[in-house]
């Protein structure tokens, strides 16, 4: 038989020639002209092919092309491999939204929605909040020569840890057993309960004490309290009320004190407006206006829009107090305050005598706890009131080594804010009037006439009023 792939015709290819490419995933055809009268055949350049190690992604139709338009002495890719495709990796898909801002809406004037604050996602019981989507498994691919290339199968994701839910059987739906608060903190899925009242929070509901967030979808009456480990967020008016939270506090409308009224809280508290009530909390304190409060804040106080007065009453916060007005016409006496004072000082002081006790304590529990093990290992105590006692030190230990924690936690907040002495200041983008009393870092200053636009800040051992924003 006469050999159809080899011949010499002039200075032409001698031969036809395939060729594998170095990472196998294709391979040409270069054909050399056939002798007159004679044609390639697909069959038979199949063979030629499977000859040369080309076993997988021949493409037919390219080689009828090439033996069609008469295609010669130019390598044409004819086959090609496939990649192999790596599988997905599993992901998690939340039926909830995992970020929300508790920032209120300022609105043209300046001053801030309250109404309309995104706080936070609620779920109710037998609800799935998330769902497991398992990784792909990948699809293997194969080289020109028929080798298989193996697919990566796609990674899988740890658990969700967390709280307040359960997982179902095949561990890929978490659904919730509380209805209340998610949320998604550091990868953790933490469901809590929220108490909401879906009306008014009067007599017939009486006073509430909840573990977990509080919600009040209208008002609360006069008389009543809200002791809560979480946030309360209450839409409706408030009146003479006690409220308590060890998070934030939020009135979407506003709250009427009294001279009653009362909050304490371990985060912001914010609100339409404050009029006649007592305010401490750890965080910062919002409103659109103060009317003779009485404000603490361990951050800052900030009044907002072009009406956005303290007047009356006493403000104080440890970095800084911004408002648009202080005080009034009528020069209603007005104390605001910022910085630390000789109270900071005395606790610090207070914390640090704490510590020290508490460490001697742990001392003499640690010592107690070694001797007891070491009679143990010995025999020399095995009987049962050995072990209750043991038991019980080993207790008290534990005890006291959260106390410390916390001590050692609030006297570096403490130190932090001392070491901010200086820094407080006083902002007002509007008017000062007269009766208004200025206070930092203990230095007193009185203001006796208008100051329009100022910054008042300590210099040395005097307070000085900087006239600034285009005065």
């Amino acid at each position: 038989m006469k050999d159809r792939f080899s011949f010499l015709t002039g200075e032409e290819c001698a031969e036809s020639v395939v060729r594998i490419s170095d990472d196998k995933m294709s391979a040409t055809l270069e054909l050399c002209r056939p002798p007159e009268g004679e044609h390639y055949g697909l069959a038979e350049l199949k063979v030629l092919l499977d000859a040369n190690g080309v076993k997988y992604g021949i493409d037919e139709e390219v080689i009828e092309k090439m033996i069609e338009k008469n295609i010669y002495n130019r390598p044409i890719i004819v086959a090609r491999g496939k990649e192999a495709v790596d599988g997905e990796p599993g992901y998690y898909k939340y039926n909830f939204r995992t970020e929300t801002s508790s920032a209120p809406h300022i609105l043209e004037d300046g001053s801030v929605d309250y109404l309309n604050m995104d706080l936070f996602e609620s779920v109710t019981v037998g609800q799935v909040v998330a769902e497991y989507v398992p990784g792909t498994a990948g699809v293997c691919g194969y080289t020109v020569k028929g080798e298989i290339c193996m697919a990566k199968h796609g990674a899988e994701l740890l658990p969700l840890r967390g709280q307040g839910f359960t997982v179902s059987e095949d561990k890929r739906k978490y659904i919730s057993i509380l209805n209340g608060r998610i949320e998604l903190v550091d990868g953790r899925l933490e469901i809590s309960n929220v108490f909401t009242v879906t009306g008014n929070l009067d007599i017939s509901v009486g006073n509430v004490r909840f573990d977990g967030d509080v919600y009040v979808m209208g008002s609360m009456e006069p008389g009543l309290s809200i002791i809560a480990t979480g946030n309360v967020v209450i839409d409706g008016h408030v009146g003479s009320v006690t409220i308590r939270a060890s998070k934030d506090v939020i009135l979407k409308n506003g709250m009427q004190g009294g001279g009653t009224g009362y909050i304490e809280c371990g985060g912001n508290v914010s609100g339409r407006f404050f009029e006649s009530a007592t305010i401490k909390a750890k965080g910062n304190v919002n409103a659109n206006y103060f009317f003779n409060c009485n404000i603490e804040s361990e951050g800052k106080i900030e009044v907002s829009g072009s009406k956005g007065v303290i007047v009356g009453g006493s403000a104080k916060a440890l970095l800084s107090i911004q408002a648009h007005g202080l005080g009034n016409a009528a020069e209603i006496p007005t104390y605001v305050s910022v910085g630390i004072t000789s109270e900071n000082v005395n606790k610090y002081n207070a914390l640090n005598r704490t510590l020290a006790k508490i460490d001697s304590e742990i001392e003499i529990l640690q010592k107690n706890i070694k001797m007891f093990e070491e009679a143990f290992a010995r025999g020399l105590k095995n009987d049962k009131m050995d072990q209750v006692l043991y038991q019980k030190i080993k207790q008290a230990y534990a005890i006291k080594e959260k106390e410390r924690e916390q001590c050692v936690e609030n006297r570096n907040d403490m130190a932090l804010i001392i070491a901010n002495m200086g820094k407080a200041k006083i902002i007002v983008v509007g008017k000062v009037c007269p009766g208004v009393h200025i206070t930092i870092d203990s230095e007193n200053y009185v203001v006796t006439e208008p100051f329009l636009n100022v910054e008042f800040v300590r210099q040395v051992n005097e307070i000085v009023p900087l006239l600034k924003f285009g005065n």
